[in-house]
């Protein structure tokens, strides 16, 4: 074989090996490519009173200053959105401090002296008293017969506490507090898009850009460091507050309700609290202001939602929180019942009579 014929082989030889190695590249790459993307375009506010409002500041604001032809109605829209925001914040803490006086207190009152009128039969002379000055009976000392000292009614009352039937109010405490993460997932998305997500512009002429394949829809490419504020102070903050005192006032006014169909009511009577940002919206705002809000779009979560572990149950999160608040509140937070016993589950088990499942 000629030295011209080896150098033709090696050629060959040479040309082959860069070509497997550009497919082994390739196919590399396409190894690593990531699954199913979803590209996420900018969305609309939550249609609530909250959403309403940041939508007319963010699109009164930026007219003011480019100008308008109606200047007085748009500083009207302004000051009728921080307005309505602020009745919502007020008429949500006076409920929250008359629901507190009016039927909470009352309620842990009872069921105190309930449960400490029990603890002083079953326990006789040998009681210790709580911070609040009620009876506990101590441990190895209970007398079961005296519970027989009680009429039936007396018998079905205490054994209405809803402590004594603990995963029963661990799971409407559940789902209360579900009740109360739509609302706080809500705050926590709209914080991370308008204060994380969207950047921070010097000027008002950056924030909105009109979009050219829909009439007077509008996205908003960025927030001026007074409007990021003025969403902080005046929605964001009030809210979240808000909604954990209203969650921590209703797991304590289900706890202290006696009557186990009445802490089922009483769950979906608070229910109605939450909901008040909508009524107010549906009720209150015109069908143009309405538009307005749906129309303006910021920015997503994620401009790429790829297919992950965390994208596909991320948001089961909220129900793991849920649940794990429920259980550290029965078992280790309330102070509806301090230093409750857990005695009256076999008592109610051993005298009471069951009724049939159906």
């Amino acid at each position: 074989m000629s030295s011209r014929d080896l150098a033709v082989m090696g050629s060959k030889t040479a040309e082959s090996a860069s070509s497997a190695s550009e497919e082994d590249t390739e196919a590399a790459e396409g190894a690593g490519t990531d699954e199913d993307p979803l590209h996420e375009e900018h969305e609309p506010l939550e249609e609530s009173i909250y959403g309403w409002a940041v939508s007319m500041v963010v699109r009164d604001v930026v007219w003011l200053s480019e100008g308008t032809a109606v200047p007085a109605h748009r500083v009207a829209r302004v000051l009728n959105s921080i307005f309505l925001i602020l009745l919502t914040n007020s008429l949500q803490a006076f409920l929250l401090l008359f629901v507190s006086r009016l039927l909470t207190a009352p309620a842990v009152l009872n069921i105190r002296k309930t449960y400490g009128k029990y603890e002083a039969l079953m326990y006789p002379n040998h009681t210790t008293l709580t911070v609040n000055g009620f009876d506990r009976g101590i441990p190895g000392f209970r007398v079961e017969e005296n519970f027989m000292k009680m009429d039936l009614e007396e018998q079905r009352g205490i054994c209405q506490v809803p402590l004594s039937h603990a995963w029963y109010l661990i799971s409407i405490l559940f789902i209360w507090t579900l009740t109360c993460q739509i609302e706080m997932r809500a705050i926590f998305e709209t914080a991370v898009r308008l204060l994380w997500r969207t950047p921070t512009v010097p000027s008002t002429q950056d924030v909105t850009k009109p979009d050219e394949g829909q009439d007077h829809l509008v996205k908003v490419e960025g927030l001026t460091l007074v409007m990021k504020t003025i969403i902080g102070v005046f929605v964001l903050i009030p809210r979240t507050v808000m909604l954990l005192l209203l969650n921590y006032l209703g797991c304590r006014w289900l706890t202290a309700t006696l009557g186990l169909g009445d802490v089922l009511l009483n769950g979906l009577a608070l229910e109605f609290l939450v909901l008040l940002k909508e009524l107010l919206y549906n009720v209150c705002i015109s069908h143009r202001n309405r538009v307005d809000t749906q129309r303006l779009l910021v920015k997503p979560l994620r401009d790429v939602n790829k297919a992950t572990f965390c994208t596909f149950f991320d948001a089961q999160v909220w129900g793991v929180i849920s649940i794990a608040w429920a259980l550290y509140y029965v078992y280790r937070f309330q102070m509806v019942l301090p230093d409750y016993r857990l005695d009256l589950r076999d008592m109610r088990g051993k005298y009471l009579p069951k009724g049939p499942w159906f």
